[in-house]
């Protein structure tokens, strides 16, 4: 017995040295992160990573050119300077900067600390390159607002990117850190603690440190954090979440009842001056992070609605279904899926159809929707570009086509879910086959890019959708949104007029110059009879109108000012900026008389007059709420 007794001893004490030793190395091939957001230095912050052991003669720390959901080329490295390797005693290494997102660094056995210094994006206007959306950068103000994408200042080492993270973020006691990840119980009030299981979910997971103004929302088992920045406090987190909690509760119905997650963070920032004139929102697999133009509730209700709705449907794509591309994502050399019509058109169409059918909104809105979406793809996008092609290439050659996600991408999940309810006599549509579709796959399984097709009709089962794919979404065969409104009893009635003031052009057309911060046509399709009358030309950029500056933050309110206040015959005098074959710009004035424009109605989508009762069906089916 003695014997037996010490040859259990013996095997315990192997097994505690080997967990011992497991938990030892397991910490070893941690990646620490440290930054400190009470010492920021000319606008920049520092960031300290405490490596893993490598093997290597040498290694290299990459900054990302690329990250999900964003579909452009930002080259986060821009922003970094300064960047040293040291060993254990401090001794520096040797470093060479490859390109502006890679550093190789020498003798990487020794290697045990990496820093370097980063600037925010939003407010280094001395770097060059492409504009980073907001909601994709990020800011540093002192004591007020700490926006924190980390992507934009986290590298990472090629071939450790599944590698553990723990990120140390040292706060003023005042702030307030949110982020769909949970801080560690070892967090104290002046520095919190995260930890990550790969580079990949903590670039996954932004922060936002403020002085609190943050709430929580239970939506069955999910916990839902609201965390909200206004500059003059126009509006309270508590009045968001009152606001989005009916549709988070219907979003739960039209996922099946059940949420695949098990927290949630929307980071809202509202400023009083968009630089860029742009604002919205980037999706992440368990939060959003918002960038939206200040206001109170009762103006930017049915905004926050329309934008909270599709950056949460994105739960499910991309973290529950994805392609190889995204579930891989390289994030210097990325390759581009074909399939953005799932990823963002669908969720697009979810998002206001979901509104639809739990009575969030009423069908005349949604068809004017739909519409806008129609006559937006027609007069700022080449409709002739199939959408699959638009895909793999959007980050070059199709780069001025993204944004036709949101149009044509949408219009592609409303034709689509009409077939799928026709050919299941009303039982089964678009929401059904994502819930099908993401009990193949999940957060560690991806598809095959060019699988996706067949596993769809596999999976709903209906033949017929080869033919829709092949003429929609991989092929440029025109919409036939006609037919598709028809099968619910509604049609596009062309002689339907509106007679509105306008300053010669369609505001669907307009887009932004980024470097010039400037509105410009962006299609002759945009511009009407007066703008005819005025010689209006695509590519013009908006300086003044009738002697008011027209610049971002202006746009809105003098232009609404001078259309109040305008009658037929009044001088109207727009000047702007004309691109010449010098690579720049010229000014011009243009004048004409006003006269009132009729357009095509914006209210166009109406209801058959006596729509069939196969129509009424079909669209009672497609509206109808879960069992």
């Amino acid at each position: 017995m003695p014997s037996i007794t010490k040859i259990k001893n013996v095997r315990y004490l192997f097994i505690a040295s080997f967990l011992f030793i497991s938990v030892y190395l397991s910490g070893q091939n941690t990646i620490v992160y440290s930054i400190d957001l009470n010492k920021l230095t000319h606008d920049k912050l520092s960031v300290q990573v405490k490596t893993p052991k490598f093997k290597e003669d040498q290694i290299d720390f990459f900054f990302p050119k690329i990250v999900p959901g964003t579909y452009a080329n930002y080259d986060f490295g821009r922003y970094i300077s300064d960047f040293q390797a040291f060993d254990a005693q401090g001794k520096s290494l040797s470093v060479v900067k490859k390109n502006v997102n890679q550093y190789q660094i020498k003798n990487a056995v020794k290697l045990t600390r990496i820093t370097y210094q980063v600037d925010d994006t939003w407010d280094s206007p001395e770097i060059d390159g492409e504009y980073v959306f907001e909601p994709a950068g990020t800011s540093f103000q002192k004591d007020t607002l700490f926006a924190l994408n980390t992507h934009g200042f986290l590298g990472y080492f090629k071939g450790f990117e599944k590698n553990k993270i723990e990120l140390e973020i040292n706060k003023p006691t005042f702030m307030v850190g949110t982020s769909s990840l949970k801080s560690d119980l070892k967090s104290s009030p002046t520095q919190d603690i995260f930890k990550a299981n790969s580079y990949y979910e903590i670039v996954d997971s932004p922060f936002m440190y403020a002085k609190p103004d943050t709430t929580i929302l239970k939506i069955g088992n999910v916990e839902i954090v609201i965390s909200l920045f206004t500059p003059n406090k126009t509006i309270i987190a508590e009045e968001i979440a009152q606001k989005i909690k009916p549709l988070l509760e219907a979003q739960k119905n039209y996922l099946g009842g059940n949420l695949p997650i098990q927290r949630y963070a929307f980071l809202i920032i509202l400023s009083d001056n968009l630089k860029n004139g742009s604002y919205g929102a980037l999706e992440h697999a368990k939060s959003s992070f918002y960038y939206l133009p200040e206001g109170d509730i009762s103006g930017l209700g049915q905004t926050i609605l329309d934008i909270c709705a599709h950056e949460f449907f994105h739960i499910v794509t991309p973290l529950n279904i994805h392609s190889e591309e995204i579930g891989n994502f390289d994030f210097n050399q990325p390759k581009m899926s074909k399939h953005l019509w799932l990823y963002e058109g669908l969720t697009e169409y979810a998002a206001h159809h979901m509104q639809l059918k739990y009575g969030l909104i009423k069908l005349p809105q949604f068809m004017q929707t739909i519409q806008e979406k129609w006559e937006t793809m027609q007069m700022q996008f080449d409709d002739k570009i199939p959408f699959t092609e638009m895909s793999k290439k959007v980050l070059d050659t199709y780069k001025d086509q993204y944004s036709n996600v949101y149009q044509k991408g949408a219009l592609l999940g409303f034709g689509l879910d009409l077939l799928l309810r026709k050919e299941s006599n009303g039982a089964y549509g678009t929401q059904q086959m994502m819930q099908d579709l993401a009990k193949i796959y999940g957060p560690n399984k991806s598809f095959k890019d060019d699988e996706l097709f067949d596993q769809l009709i596999q999976v709903t089962k209906f033949p017929s959708l080869k033919e829709y794919f092949n003429n929609y979404v991989a092929g440029n065969k025109k919409i036939p949104l006609n037919d598709w409104l028809n099968s619910i009893g509604y049609e596009i009635d062309p002689n339907k007029k509106d007679t509105v003031k306008t300053l010669g052009f369609d505001y669907q057309t307009l887009n932004i110059n980024s470097e010039t911060k400037r509105a410009f046509i962006g299609s002759e399709l945009g511009i009407n009879a007066f703008g005819n009358e005025l010689h209006l030309k695509a590519k013009d950029e908006l300086v003044s109108v009738n002697q008011l500056p027209v610049d971002l933050p202006n746009f809105v309110k003098n232009t609404q000012q001078v259309l109040s206040n305008i009658k037929a015959g009044d001088l109207l005098t727009l000047e702007i900026a004309r691109s010449n074959d010098k690579g720049g710009f010229e000014t011009f004035k243009l004048a004409a008389p006003f006269q009132f424009t009729i357009q095509a109605s914006r209210k166009s989508i109406n209801e058959l007059i006596l729509p069939s009762r196969k129509q009424i069906k079909l669209r009672e089916d497609w509206m109808k709420p879960n069992p």
